[in-house]
């Protein structure tokens, strides 16, 4: 699977050009008041008056999915893939549109959304290509879909000396815990807690884990040389895939 990720400061054309293909099938809405029957007209009004909150130029997302040839989802795989896709990104609370193409001889869908929040402010855009990357790996196993070929942005996990967060930059940290560990769980075959936090102590990245009847969560946070730290955040918080229990199955099949 390859991810594309645009950004846009308006969003007509991106609307006319995502929803007026003849060749199209509108797969569903997230975060409106019907997942099926939304009105168009209606959702590019929502889109268009929570960008107008912001003077960012990147007030819109325009994304792509794009299956090699040869491969398919039918239409609610492709549908429940973009949804997860969109809330690795970030964008679990947003408002968006998933339309699926047929003009091309691979299968793809278009995912338009905002990037403006309910409350004026913009989601982190920060590492937003690698976060792509990761998600897109780490898809590509749920979905059994066929791996996307390797650039050496995916090859060599990168080693920030000094990651920029501002003390309320919570999703920025907590994009960049995602980021790293879902690298770190594709590229190495880790078989314990303890294997994963040696590999991400190099990337300032704290992992502590408890028990509690038989359970055993796992909490992360940030660490570095300036001497700030961040909160340490829950796992299941940080994405239900890597809370305890889930990443104890990977470390089992590991």
């Amino acid at each position: 699977m390859i991810a594309r990720v645009l950004y846009r400061k308006s969003v007509q054309g991106v609307l006319k050009y995502v929803l007026g293909k003849t060749e199209s099938t509108v797969l569903g809405f997230q975060n409106t008041y019907s997942d099926t029957d939304t009105n168009t007209e209606f959702f590019g009004r929502v889109l268009y008056h929570l960008g107008n909150r912001h003077d960012s130029e990147k007030r819109y997302l325009h994304a792509s999915l794009n299956l090699p040839r040869g491969e398919h989802l039918n239409d609610s795989e492709f549908f429940e893939l973009s949804k997860k896709y969109m809330e690795h990104m970030g964008y679990g609370e947003q408002p968006f549109v998933v339309v699926r193409h047929h003009d091309t001889k691979h299968e793809h869908v278009h995912i338009v959304s905002t990037t403006i929040k309910e409350d004026c402010l913009q989601i982190n855009l920060s590492n937003d290509i690698r976060r792509s990357i990761a998600t897109q790996k780490y898809l590509e196993k749920e979905f059994g879909l066929s791996p996307s070929p390797d650039t050496k942005q995916t090859k060599e996990l990168p080693k920030y000396e000094v990651p920029e967060f501002r003390n309320r930059d919570i999703n920025g940290v907590r994009f960049y815990i995602q980021d790293i560990v879902n690298n770190t769980l594709q590229k190495y075959k880790v078989r314990s807690f303890e294997e994963l936090a040696g590999h991400l102590k190099y990337h300032h990245i704290e992992l502590k884990t408890t028990e509690r009847n038989v359970r055993i969560g796992v909490s992360y946070g940030i660490a570095v040389k300036d001497g700030y730290k961040s909160r340490f955040i829950n796992g299941y918080t940080l994405h239900p895939q890597l809370s305890g229990p889930k990443l104890q199955r990977i470390f089992e099949q590991n």
